[in-house]
């Protein structure tokens, strides 16, 4: 009994050092492929106005995510539209109906006060940048409440916007791929499809970013990533499969990679409803 348990933990284990030493070899392989880099930012947008995503890897957004990227994306003025595809192969497209110049107004003011907070943070930062307190600039109190009171009206304009957005009247209209309005830039994230023997031990997608009116992709994002399963971390089943784990190549951050490409729209701190942490069935 003993030698039959001995020799199943022996070839469990060989199998499972097998997978390591594959996923490694073939994610080596898959990573020195083009394109390269695996990941690139041509330039960044800070309005792009309007923008599609086409997520392909859930694939869509449902009702629930759909709120969230209009929470986290949709601010009315630096992105006035946004179309999401949904899970029955449609599209939704969302905006503000007739946004009120004092939103705006408030909306802008608050942008300089970001400005400012960013301003502040940095000569903050600078000044506690010592290993020892004596070695502290002699105004250093008062360069921590300028930068304490910008960071407190800051949040006070978030709250208002909050506030203010909440009473905005947001319209939605369903509608195709094919007939939905033009969008400025498109995001789209793709499974990157691997050979049968790769698929075993390995994951791969690509989110893109173009800019529609030249046809030109301004910025990708391809990960090649292991299975749990098939590296040297312990397997995580959390019942509906096994998550992927950190990337052998290209930004782990999907969730946030558009967001370094638009830089103004998306929010810090809030949940991102990608579900760019794909589970195998």
């Amino acid at each position: 009994m003993k030698k039959s348990l001995l020799t199943l933990l022996t070839l469990g284990m060989t199998l499972y050092a097998s997978d390591v030493i594959l996923s490694n070899t073939l994610g080596a392989y898959y990573c020195a492929q083009e394109p390269n880099p695996k990941t690139y930012i041509k330039h960044i947008v800070e309005e792009p106005i309007s923008i599609y995503w086409e997520d392909n890897v859930y694939p869509g957004f449902d009702e629930a995510d759909s709120k969230l990227m209009v929470a986290n994306y949709l601010d009315g003025v630096h992105l006035q539209t946004m179309a999401l595809n949904t899970p029955d192969g449609k599209v939704k497209v969302y905006q503000y109906k007739e946004l009120p110049q004092s939103y705006v107004d408030l909306f802008k003011e608050s942008e300089e006060i970001k400005e400012e907070l960013t301003v502040k943070q940095k000569v903050f930062n600078q000044a506690r940048n010592h290993k020892k307190l004596e070695d502290y600039p002699s105004d250093f109190n008062q360069i921590r409440d300028a930068y304490l009171h910008v960071m407190n009206k800051n949040i006070e304009f978030a709250k208002q916007i909050e506030s203010a957005r909440s009473k905005l009247d947001l319209i939605i209209t369903e509608t195709t791929k094919e007939q939905m309005p033009m969008m400025n830039y498109t995001v789209k994230t793709n499974e990157v499809h691997l050979s049968d023997l790769a698929s075993k031990v390995l994951y791969s997608d690509e989110m893109s970013i173009t800019d529609n009116r030249t046809k030109e992709v301004i910025a990708y994002n391809r990960r090649i990533m292991q299975l749990y399963s098939a590296t040297l971390l312990p397997d995580v089943d959390m019942g509906a499969g096994r998550f992927y784990s950190h990337p052998l190549c290209g930004n782990a951050g999907m969730l946030r990679f558009d967001h370094n490409v638009f830089t103004n729209i998306g929010r810090s701190g809030k949940y991102f409803p990608f579900k760019h942490t794909k589970i195998k069935e």
